[in-house]
């Protein structure tokens, strides 16, 4: 009875430790009320390698490995939402020692926690710069995969954090990343209507003259949105000066539509006799970077504000 009993008492406290976590996701604020390890993790072994990390101890880290700990556990199991891997639980505990242990025993900071993404996400989810400095001193940009660069920086058009992708652009990660629809990081915010965003990531060398697999260009987008709004209201004039520094930048106005962009496609494949080869890939004209590595001051009134 009485086993019964601390079981139950133990998966109600999961229960309620799982609400606090969503309701830290859920926050304004860039914050994550962290939970002692056992409530995550349930392996013994697990649990003695995370504490090895916390307190830096790289030796008895790989001890615990060699023992059969995994440095890419997962937990708390019971959440179908939301988990910790080990790397996740040094990040939110801030704990540098803790995340460079667990590198050296094999953790993996791009495999994904359910409900919060790879541990790059993680760290760009609490807004955590810090933290995202020291794991790419660890891990560089050139050593990351394709697969992870393009999750972190459209992550961006979800959770904007200005500092964090300035961070990220300055190490090396291409601005003019596309999705698999060929759309840019710009091109989302835009259509996210995220405006700031997508000035600063123009003014900061962001390609105008991309063209998606459906067709669509950045001038062709933001003229549409233009079209949305009242000539002189606040939304209208943001989206107005978007265009004017795409004009600025070499985007050309009235611009194409995407059926007459495709319409362009076939006639080229039907001149250069390959109708039987796809479209091209996009073409993406790239724009010398400013030296200043400054958020321009559009996205950092709108950073401090949150």
């Amino acid at each position: 009875m009485l086993p019964a009993l601390i079981g139950s008492e133990i998966f109600i406290f999961k229960i309620i430790g799982i609400i606090f976590m969503i309701s830290t996701r859920a926050s304004t604020e860039p914050s994550f009320n962290l939970r002692p390890p056992e409530y995550y993790f349930e392996n013994p072994k697990t649990i003695s390698l995370l504490d090895a990390a916390l307190t830096g101890n790289t030796s008895k880290a790989k001890e615990w490995v060699q023992k059969g700990a995994d440095p890419n556990d997962e937990g708390p199991m019971i959440s179908s939402y939301y988990r910790l891997r080990l790397l996740h639980y040094a990040i939110a505990a801030k704990n540098p020692d803790a995340v460079r242990t667990l590198l050296d025993v094999g953790a993996d900071p791009e495999l994904a926690a359910l409900g919060y993404g790879a541990a790059f996400q993680f760290a760009i989810t609490l807004d955590d710069v810090t933290m995202m400095k020291f794991l790419l001193d660890l891990r560089p940009v050139p050593t990351l995969s394709k697969s992870i660069l393009k999750k972190m920086m459209f992550h961006f058009v979800i959770q904007p954090r200005p500092a964090c992708l300035d961070l990220l652009l300055n190490r090396g990660a291409p601005i003019d990343c596309t999705d698999n629809a060929d759309y840019t990081v710009m091109m989302r915010a835009m259509d996210a209507k995220d405006y700031d965003l997508a000035h600063w990531l123009v003014w900061r060398g962001a390609s105008v003259k991309v063209e998606a697999h459906d067709g669509m260009t950045p001038a062709y987008s933001v003229q549409s949105h233009l079209n949305k709004y009242k000539v002189g209201s606040p939304a209208y004039e943001k989206v107005l000066r978007l265009k004017e520094l795409m004009q600025a930048r070499g985007a050309v106005f009235p611009p194409q539509s995407p059926e007459e962009v495709r319409a362009q496609w076939e006639n080229r494949r039907g001149c250069e006799n390959v109708s039987a080869l796809a479209r091209p890939a996009a073409r993406i004209h790239n724009y010398p970077r400013p030296n200043s590595e400054r958020l321009c001051p559009t996205l950092s009134r709108k950073s401090s504000s949150r």
